[in-house]
């Protein structure tokens, strides 16, 4: 008799190593054909993109422009994710279209991985 174990508990897959790291970056894109733009510093980023607070009323799937201020390099990006807090902030999960390993500038690999010395961290 074949027996259905239960899953336990579920935890979030992450596809890359985040880092907790307030990094300055320029988001714009378009909201009812207008455009809108939004300085914010990152939550947290990673390998695939990065968690940021944002106060246009974005949607999931929808495509933006994503500069790095440190560097001035931009990136296309899609909203992965919305997260509204009981307290009234919004953050937007963005995922990048196209791979891009050092667009935040940050080595992601091994144990120690870390922020450079003069990017503040959360």
């Amino acid at each position: 008799m074949a027996r259905n174990a239960s899953p336990g508990p579920t935890y979030e897959q992450r596809r890359a190593r985040r880092l907790r790291v307030a990094m300055p970056v320029l988001l714009y894109g378009r909201l009812d054909r207008e455009p809108f733009s939004e300085h914010v510093e990152t939550i947290n980023v990673s390998l695939t993109g990065g968690l940021i607070p944002i106060s246009a009323q974005v949607v999931t799937s929808q495509k933006l422009i994503l500069t790095n201020l440190q560097t001035n390099e931009e990136l296309t990006c899609r909203v992965a994710r919305i997260i509204r807090t009981e307290e009234g902030a919004t953050y937007a999960g963005i995922e990048f279209l196209q791979p891009s390993p050092r667009f935040w500038g940050l080595d992601f690999v091994g144990k120690a991985a870390q922020a450079p010395a003069n990017v503040p961290v959360g």
